[in-house]
């Protein structure tokens, strides 16, 4: 349907040039048959050349009109007169099937128009059909949650050497805790890499369990280190990926973000926060941290318990 409007499109153009071209050399011959109208009505020779076509024409013009057309006292045949009022109807034809012309042209150009912006958005419609479907392979989730501790007061009497064996057996005995508490998240499987929590999910339907659990277990623990003079800094990050992709990758990409050290937050990348806002609910709003250069400039998004 669009390749025909095309070659309307393509037609109408055609013959308004091809119109145009013709006004004008109508309108070259008209003024030269005037100039030797009137030379010859004033009995002069300058544009005698034009004689024998003036004759061909005043023979063709007799063929139609009577004998009786009257000659002037420089016996002028009035043929030609009539020769050039038929090309002045023929330029004036061409002026109004030109307006026609562009009046269509037009309308085919809107008519295109539309036409294109349909197939766009049919286009568009089947591209986030197609994205969406992707999405929704993304069956799998990794979470990974850092914890980092340290005393609010310090203790100069002993050596940093105590201070990090301390620090170390609180992150241990907080891991454990911190597992105590997510356990219960359906679905799930849990593993301890260094001081590194990592949670992986079968099934993205229960994530919102799972963001809950972490969100809660952290902000637990944050108030019960506090009164025992202890701060806890959590960081954590969030992605989902379908069958075919390597579990290797997936880490390497969370490590990424651990390393911004956005502390005390649950951060991911664009493509969870579309597969998380296909779920019918949600119990966390996702809002944009901002554009980090990660392996390229990327939009990095804050997961925030909704109230």
């Amino acid at each position: 349907m669009l390749k025909l409007f095309y070659v309307l499109k393509k037609f109408l153009r055609m013959f308004l040039d091809i119109a145009f071209m013709a006004q004008i050399i109508l309108s070259v011959v008209i003024f030269a048959f005037l100039m030797y109208w009137f030379f010859d009505v004033l009995n002069c020779q300058y544009l005698a050349f034009l004689t024998p076509v003036a004759d061909n024409i005043s023979e063709f013009m007799h063929q139609y009109f009577a004998d009786s057309l009257s000659k002037g006292v420089t016996k002028t045949d009035g043929s030609l007169f009539i020769f050039i009022m038929i090309l002045l109807v023929v330029i004036g034809a061409l002026t109004q099937m030109k307006a026609i012309a562009v009046s269509s042209a037009r309308k085919v150009a809107k008519i295109i128009d539309k036409i294109k912006i349909r197939n766009e958005d049919e286009f568009n419609a089947q591209l986030r059909a197609e994205a969406d479907q992707a999405l929704l392979a993304y069956r799998n989730v990794v979470l990974i949650t850092k914890l980092v501790v340290k005393r609010r007061v310090v203790d100069d009497s002993r050596t940093e050497e105590e201070k990090e064996q301390e620090n170390k057996e609180m992150v241990d005995k907080l891991v454990c805790e911190f597992y105590n508490r997510v356990k219960g998240s359906p679905c799930c499987k849990f593993a301890k890499n260094g001081d590194q929590f990592v949670v992986t999910l079968k099934g993205f339907a229960h994530v919102d369990k799972l963001l809950y659990y972490v969100d809660k277990a952290l902000d637990e623990l944050r108030t019960e280190l506090r009164k025992d003079n202890w701060i806890l800094r959590s960081y954590s990050a969030i992605d989902a990926f379908d069958d075919n992709a390597l579990l290797k990758d997936v880490y390497y990409d969370l490590q990424i973000l651990l390393k911004l050290n956005l502390f005390n937050e649950i951060v991911c990348y664009g493509n969870f926060c579309n597969r998380y806002y296909m779920e019918p609910k949600n119990l966390f709003e996702a809002y944009l941290k901002g554009v980090y250069d990660t392996t390229e400039p990327e939009n990095v998004w804050t997961l925030v318990k909704k109230y």
